[in-house]
């Protein structure tokens, strides 16, 4: 199989831009599907329980200890999962890991049905799926790039992006209709099978994909790409950058209080309120598509920061319902913006048989900007209330644009993907194309 990945023939000489260039692969089509299957799973799964945590409960705090169950498996994982990533063959690695995603829905299930009222179990069975979580993630990033030609990878980003926020709208959306019309314990079911159809998918694609390190072991080995990102400023810039930011800027985990105590809406409108940030990602990710970022790159990134501070603020003082939506719309598009950026930085500019072990440490810290994000939020709103803690962590986010933009002048002054990417030149050694 060519380095395309079933790349299908083109014609690039127009010179003009491709919108669905990725798409020209059979393999990264089946990878998109199986990776919106997974995630339509997370979604349905993930505001299901925090509903029902907080139903159980009425706790704000009970919300935020979700995120903590989430992140104690993943911090722990993660530096395995980098190796795991970068030493045997991806694709079996993430398919094993969509069974225990499954098992981890399954075990909401059996606890919903035998009318378990503690929330202890519950975040047990998080843990589960963190664990899995932890280890297909770096996976399928690292898999990512062997299913197209090296230059239409910023467009599979954005694709791949717009997949993830696009079951960000349907999921919670779908989430808050089953347990309408049925229970939590479909909705956990419903995920379950989305997990089962990203294993199946995900054995459709043919390109197989292992990393070159093979021999090198010990704890230089395994720390090898918390290493890398520290000695390139440019990724240690913005990762950090998006790790504070989500730490302060963790809102939705407050959406079930704003939905029922602040713009009372209930359950079909938390699912909306939970899908309308994905909404404004899928917008921002399909624009990028069609009209990738050429230049300023480095200062757009602030620039959406400082739109997603703002809309934080924003959707903390609303008591209005529609005001709401639109913040969190604007507040998922500007995130979107800054995400796609960075990830075909980071990718880009990692070499093969590293890529698996820096997705995981840059895993590490979105996990940690979202799900530590989510405890910090729950836990300022145990004291201050719910809106109070939205408009704090929308001026932290603020703050953080401001201090990374001095603390880090060359990461505003990238102009180009490519300019902050100087070993995106480095060969592509560790795939191994076969046939399934």
């Amino acid at each position: 199989m060519s380095a395309s990945g079933g790349a299908e023939p083109d014609a690039r000489s127009s010179g003009r831009t491709d919108a669905f260039a990725a798409f020209r692969s059979r393999d990264f089509r089946w990878f998109y599907l199986a990776r919106m299957s997974n995630n339509l799973g997370t979604n349905i799964m993930l505001p299901t329980l925090g509903w029902q945590i907080y139903a159980m409960t009425r706790d704000p705090m009970a919300l935020g200890l979700v995120g903590v169950a989430v992140f104690v498996p993943t911090l722990l994982a993660t530096l395995p999962s980098g190796q795991a990533a970068d030493r045997f063959e991806r694709r079996n690695v993430y398919r094993l890991f969509q069974l225990v995603l499954m098992m981890s829905a399954l075990s909401f299930v059996a606890l919903t049905i035998k009318g378990v009222t503690s929330p202890v179990p519950f975040y047990l069975a998080a843990a589960i799926f963190g664990v899995g979580k932890t280890f297909s993630a770096p996976c399928a990033q690292a898999w990512m790039p062997h299913l197209m030609p090296r230059q239409d990878f910023p467009n599979a980003v954005a694709w791949n992006s717009s997949a993830f926020q696009l079951a960000g709208i349907v999921g919670p959306s779908v989430a808050g209709l089953i347990i309408f019309l049925a229970n939590e314990a479909t909705a956990y079911g419903v995920a379950a099978g989305f997990y089962v159809g990203s294993f199946v998918l995900a054995t459709l694609v043919r390109t197989r994909s292992k990393g070159n390190d093979q021999h090198n072991k010990g704890l230089a080995h395994l720390l090898g790409g918390i290493t890398y990102i520290g000695r390139h400023p440019l990724i240690l810039g913005a990762t950090t950058m998006d790790l504070f930011a989500g730490l302060l800027g963790g809102a939705t985990a407050l959406l079930p209080i704003f939905a029922t105590e602040i713009l009372h809406v209930g359950e079909a409108g938390f699912g909306v309120l939970r899908s309308a940030s994905a909404v404004g990602a899928v917008a921002a990710a399909t624009f990028m598509a069609f009209r990738p970022m050429h230049r300023r790159v480095g200062r757009w990134m602030f620039v959406a920061l400082a739109c997603f501070g703002l809309s934080i603020i924003v959707f903390g003082l609303s008591s209005s319902y529609i005001l709401s939506i639109i913040a969190l719309t604007v507040m998922g598009g500007a995130r979107m913006t800054g995400a796609c950026i960075r990830q075909s930085l980071v990718q880009l500019s990692t070499p093969d048989d590293m890529r698996g072990r820096v997705s995981s440490a840059n895993m590490v810290f979105g996990s940690a900007a979202n799900e530590l994000g989510d405890m910090e939020a729950g836990f300022v709103a145990s004291f201050v209330g719910a809106a109070p803690a939205a408009v704090i962590g929308g001026a932290g986010v603020l703050a953080v644009g401001g201090i990374w933009f001095f603390l880090f002048p060359s990461l505003r002054g990238i102009d180009r993907i490519d300019d902050g990417a100087p070993h995106a030149k480095t060969k592509d050694t560790g795939s191994l194309k076969e046939a399934a």
